[in-house]
């Protein structure tokens, strides 16, 4: 038996200290029965934090899930001891979140004039972390594009996607420069969560003869070229870390056939039954051995690769492959 963490219980106390003040203030306008019975829920969970049961299922005496803590500091039983009634409410939020989360993320095969796109996006769960964007820009002469990875899993790290995604499109509106585009975006995701949040990024805009690409802490982005791989390496911090963090933005050449290839570290950490990974070396044989499949097939056959290297062995992480190709 482990109660929750020093660090939860320290993050947790204010905000129920707070919705206790909150409950009092507005109860002259409830009924008597509605406040006193939260009131109790609220003082159950402080006591809990006093003699160090607090984040113990009350049915099992196992720990419950953090991120559940997180959303709800109130919460008693572990996800396998809710009542039917919570656990029907529980399931409907998922299917939600599900449904808004697959809404996010970006057609397909986004394609202009000069570049073709293809992404896979496979979540751990029912809903995943990574962030994947492809968007056209209004005169339609250049692609913004990005791939991410928020901390955390679940339900918790959807959420903070979908806010990412949120942000990004609403800066998109304006018409920046990257440059602008990756700071504001890093500053606003710093003002708007908790400190224990962030985001990696990889991301970037087509321009006449290639991309300009930024990237926050993330996986190092690959360049199929004719003549062999080429890694693009980190230039920045991840978003959310510091509200003032400065992103250098890097132009990549692309020639005609030239593939620019972004990916969450779900793919190169991927475990076989052994513990072994994946690895950026797996995943460049894979994409060089289907490079002949085209951009439309290539994702799917690396997808493949994968599971087949994990065999039997469980997806630990989400998994995002996004491909910018420029045509012939």
């Amino acid at each position: 038996m482990n109660q929750a963490s020093a660090s939860l219980v320290h993050e947790l106390r204010p905000k129920i200290v707070e919705r206790r003040a909150r409950l009092q203030a507005a109860a002259r306008s409830l009924s008597a029965e509605y406040v006193n019975a939260l009131l109790a829920e609220v003082d159950a969970a402080l006591q809990r934090m006093d003699d160090g049961t607090y984040g113990i299922c009350e049915t099992c005496h196992d720990p419950i899930e953090q991120d559940r803590l997180e959303r709800n500091p109130l919460t008693r039983f572990c996800i396998d001891h809710l009542t039917a009634d919570q656990l029907r409410a529980h399931e409907q939020d998922l299917e939600l979140a599900m449904q808004i989360q697959t809404r996010l993320l970006p057609a397909r095969d986004v394609t202009t004039r000069h570049w073709e796109t293809q992404y896979r996006y496979q979540p751990a769960g029912v809903v995943g972390g990574d962030y994947c964007e492809v968007v056209n820009s209004p005169d339609g002469g250049s692609l913004f594009f990005a791939v991410g990875d928020v901390s955390g899993k679940g339900v918790a790290a959807s959420l903070l996607m979908a806010h990412l995604s949120a942000i990004f499109r609403s800066l998109l509106s304006l018409d920046l420069p990257l440059a602008q585009i990756i700071a504001r975006a890093n500053r606003l995701l710093c003002e708007s969560t908790p400190v224990s949040q962030y985001a990696t990024l990889a991301a970037g805009r087509t321009t006449e003869d290639g991309v300009e690409l930024c990237n926050a802490g993330h996986c190092r982005p690959l360049v199929l070229r004719r003549h062999g791989p080429e890694w693009i390496e980190s230039t920045g911090l991840p978003l959310g870390l510091f509200c003032d963090g400065c992103y250098e933005i890097r132009h990549i050449r692309l020639g005609a056939g030239d593939t620019l290839v972004l990916y969450s570290d779900g793919i190169t950490e991927a475990q076989n039954p052994a513990g072994n990974e994946f690895t950026e070396k797996r995943l460049v044989h894979s994409l060089q051995r289907h490079s002949e499949a085209g951009a439309i097939s290539m994702p799917d056959a690396v997808m493949r690769d994968v599971a087949l290297f994990r065999d039997t062995g469980p997806q630990q992480d989400d998994m995002t492959l996004l491909m910018i190709r420029r045509q012939p």
